[in-house]
């Protein structure tokens, strides 16, 4: 990745505040990729990310369903979950072609076909540093959106 930000949450609440700060700077076609370990926060991050975008209701992880669709806020948020995924096939059969743009788009455990995953994402690894703290890295290359770029790394700055 060109480049890089990090920054430490020491809650969960912190955590989804981080993921509501950047739902608020969603613009249509916005691409996360998510990584980090089982119980790292990934799913509280994009609890936090709707909110931001103005969705209301319950947002949880698509592990068994592979994509939550959630369309109640100003653009619609498409969360996928590659976890359970063997091959890229699969996600071709259940409409990866017309899920996997427009509107934002968020995948957790994006790892594991990155091929899939756009120039132009913006890339959050989370990793679990304590009981409670989580250290996030962002990074991202030079297709991501300036603005994006620009409100993460002041973010960050702040933090």
């Amino acid at each position: 990745m060109a480049n890089e930000v990090m920054f430490t949450t020491k809650s969960e609440k912190e955590t989804m505040d981080f993921g509501r700060f950047l739902g608020r700077q969603a613009a249509d076609g916005l691409f996360i990729a998510l990584t980090g370990d089982l119980g790292a926060g990934k799913t509280h991050f994009v609890q936090g990310l709707a909110e931001g975008m103005g969705i209301h209701g319950v947002v949880g992880s698509p592990t068994f369903t592979i994509m939550n669709l959630y369309e109640d806020g100003a653009l619609p948020l498409k969360h996928f979950d590659f976890y359970r995924l063997h091959s890229e096939d699969e996600l071709w059969n259940i409409g990866w072609e017309e899920y996997g743009q427009g509107g934002v788009v968020v995948v957790e455990w994006a790892d594991m076909f990155p091929s899939l995953i756009p120039d132009e994402s913006i890339h959050i690894e989370i990793a679990l540093s304590g009981e409670t703290e989580r250290c996030i890295s962002v990074s991202w290359g030079p297709m991501a959106p300036e603005e994006v770029v620009k409100e993460i790394q002041n973010y960050a700055a702040g933090h």
